[in-house]
């Protein structure tokens, strides 16, 4: 395991890197974004001491679906590859149930946003249609839903 330093605006990773190892932050916090430095640039998450990165796309082994940016000068983390995971692990017992307990806390979160967001769609077309149209207008548009819902898992935190 290597400890790699990153000063405030330096990219840790980028939005489609090949993901061959996630993140330890030492000290320093670690601004995750969708879309990074374009226009369309959203903050998705701030993470600091002691919480974790890239372990979606390192277990998944699929392209960084964020990009990761430094926040403070002397960012530190410890870069961990997935042959190093049994042994961190075992030496750190704890990491394992803090890596659960933020993807638990994602997948929360993503299921309430996705629920806020069919339910917005539902009531705004109210007003359009009504009774046996809604259901039947619902039943047309989840593939639209589908599509809604991949593309924000997608762009969740990696």
């Amino acid at each position: 395991m290597i400890t790699k330093s990153f000063e405030s605006g330096q990219v840790i990773f980028k939005q489609g890197d090949f993901s061959d190892c996630m993140y330890d932050i030492l000290c320093g916090r670690v601004g995750v974004y969708d879309a990074y430095g374009t226009p369309d640039e959203k903050l998705i998450a701030e993470l600091g001491d002691g919480q974790t990165l890239g372990e979606m796309g390192m277990l998944e082994y699929y392209p960084r679906s964020a990009s990761a940016v430094a926040l403070e000068n002397g960012t530190s983390l410890a870069e961990i590859t997935e042959d190093e995971l049994s042994d961190y692990f075992r030496n750190k017992p704890d990491k394992l149930l803090g890596i659960m307990r933020q993807l638990s806390q994602r997948i929360r979160e993503t299921t309430k946003n996705y629920a806020d967001a069919c339910r917005v769609v539902y009531e705004n077309d109210a007003a359009e249609n009504s009774g046996a149209e809604k259901s039947e207008w619902l039943r047309e548009n989840t593939d639209y839903f589908a599509q809604v819902y991949s593309s924000f898992m997608k762009n969740r935190n990696d």
